[in-house]
């Protein structure tokens, strides 16, 4: 093994998300593993989700020490943080991932971290792998060229089955681009800068189909930070569903400003029952503060067309 990782999330340990049971694959770490995986590396995955810190732990003092890629952010901090120490004192090279190390770099290097990624994951575990030091400048120039997230390595059944348990339908998360090239004051922009970069509509079309087929979920998440961003982009994802004969209900998240009549329309006809729109504030004052670049109007209008397509929001 060249490369283990792992997140640090533990479902048992998160009383909010017990009572809501609508837990997710960690895409991030997947991606990672497909990239490296496709450049000839030994990877492993530990997914936290429904481990635990025990089981992990075991790992760590029995496998033999390589590199341990851990992803954080606020939410597990703590949990990252011992699990790099103690993957340090068990002799590995740990490389820490995600928005919280790379804006707190001191504190996880002062932990005994070798390495803090400040953006893209891909590219800089490969340099680090070789024996170079990552560059954080360098993102992926062409996201359809990369390999789908690595679901077949971990348990995506386990998901599908707690999904079903507790709201009778399963479902699948799926990106179609990264980044956001928004202001918002208090969002994180160390992972993707603030790029956006899209894969094509027919590929994502390619993978929504490939898990349909593979998983049978009832619905799919939509993770992207702005799902409807580009209008032109939705027109022929939409259009490729409808060629292909597919539809399938899912859930996305969008900006007031990227929603009219027309792509709640759209929206409805591919399946969308749920959207999430960040509104904030009910405060102008306080949306401009924050440099949203929204208008409670546009809120307003947004919600309004989404509900008169039966979309809950």
């Amino acid at each position: 093994m060249d490369i283990l990782l792992t997140h640090g999330y533990f479902l048992h340990e998160d009383p909010k998300e017990l009572q809501i049971m609508k837990p997710y694959a960690p895409l991030g770490l997947l991606y990672l593993s497909s990239y490296l995986r496709g450049k000839g590396f030994a990877v492993e995955i530990y997914d936290s989700t429904f481990g635990s810190r025990d089981a992990l732990f075991r790992i760590l003092e029995t496998e033999r020490p390589a590199t341990l890629g851990i992803y954080a952010n606020l939410m597990t901090r703590g949990n990252a943080l011992a699990i790099l120490r103690r993957a340090v004192e068990c002799g590995w090279k740990v490389v820490m991932g995600g928005p919280e190390p790379a804006n707190y770099a001191d504190r996880y290097l002062a932990a005994g971290a070798h390495a803090v990624v400040p953006g893209e994951g891909e590219l800089a575990l490969e340099a680090i792998l070789r024996g170079g030091e990552p560059d954080r400048a360098r993102l992926l120039p062409d996201l359809d060229a990369q390999p789908w997230p690595d679901r077949e390595r971990i348990d995506i059944g386990q998901y599908l089955r707690v999904w079903r348990e507790h709201h009778g339908a399963g479902s699948v998360s799926v990106i179609t681009a990264r980044g956001c090239p928004y202001h918002c004051r208090w969002c994180s922009h160390s992972t993707f800068g603030k790029t956006h970069r899209r894969r094509s509509a027919a590929g994502v079309v390619d993978e929504v189909e490939w898990i349909l087929n593979r998983y049978h979920p009832e619905q799919l998440w939509f993770a992207d930070d702005v799902f409807t961003i580009h209008h032109g982009w939705l027109d022929a994802y939409a259009a490729e569903m409808r060629r292909r004969g597919l539809r399938i209900p899912f859930e996305c998240i969008t900006r007031a400003d990227r929603l009219n009549a027309r792509v709640a329309a759209q929206l409805a006809e591919l399946g969308c029952d749920r959207v999430w729109i960040g509104s904030e504030s009910g405060s102008q004052r306080l949306l401009d503060a924050m440099e949203r670049g929204v208008t409670i109007a546009q809120v307003r209008d947004a919600v309004g067309h989404l509900k008169q397509n039966g979309i809950r929001t």
